[in-house]
């Protein structure tokens, strides 16, 4: 596990093993109302298995996690795509983004958003699944690529997934500074 940045109430970290989870405690709604439930929508169970999971995938995806103590927040996580851009870029896939209830609209999501375009290089995709989340990802730059003269990606491949172009990745990345007290250059 890495640390990244931290603001005035929370660390923002990278977990790079499957046993990094084991540090954190995970609420979800099975175990407590006020936890997370992304999963139990997809019909998926089990967070902490599902993370680990996630984190013995080759190559290595981008998890990154809000912390407060012992205790998980918010989490993020960004796999590789296996075809590359029509300009040869790589392409990653941003497949999910989730904070407690009780924390939401305080920006944790947002920062770990920012901190995950420093971890790629290309294009960025992500599909919004509800109203609330498409608005969150074209207010942070996130394009239609249906509609674009040439999307990097033929929206026919993925349909209903927004871009985020690198001019706009690298803006967001240059935006971290201000979100932050702190940094942990690696």
């Amino acid at each position: 596990m890495r640390i990244l940045a931290s603001d005035s109430a929370h660390l923002y970290v990278q977990m790079e093993e499957s046993l990094d989870i084991d540090a954190y405690q995970i609420r979800t709604q099975e175990t407590n109302a006020e936890g997370f439930e992304f999963f139990r929508g997809l019909g998926i169970m089990g967070y902490e298995r599902t993370f680990k999971l996630w984190l013995r995938k080759f190559p290595r995806p981008v998890f990154l996690a809000a912390v407060r103590g012992r205790e998980l927040l918010s989490w993020i996580f960004v796999e590789e795509s296996t075809e590359p851009a029509r300009d040869g870029f790589p392409v990653f896939v941003l497949r999910a983004v989730e904070t407690l209830p009780a924390l939401r609209r305080r920006k944790i999501g947002y920062r770990l958003l920012l901190l995950a375009c420093a971890q790629v290089t290309g294009y960025l995709l992500v599909k919004p699944l509800t109203r609330e989340a498409h608005r969150f990802f074209t207010a942070a730059g996130f394009q239609e690529l249906e509609g674009m003269p040439q999307p990097p990606v033929p929206p026919s491949r993925v349909p209903g997934y927004l871009v985020l172009l690198p001019p706009a990745r690298e803006a967001l990345v240059g935006a971290i500074p201000a979100h932050f007290t702190s940094i942990v250059r690696p």
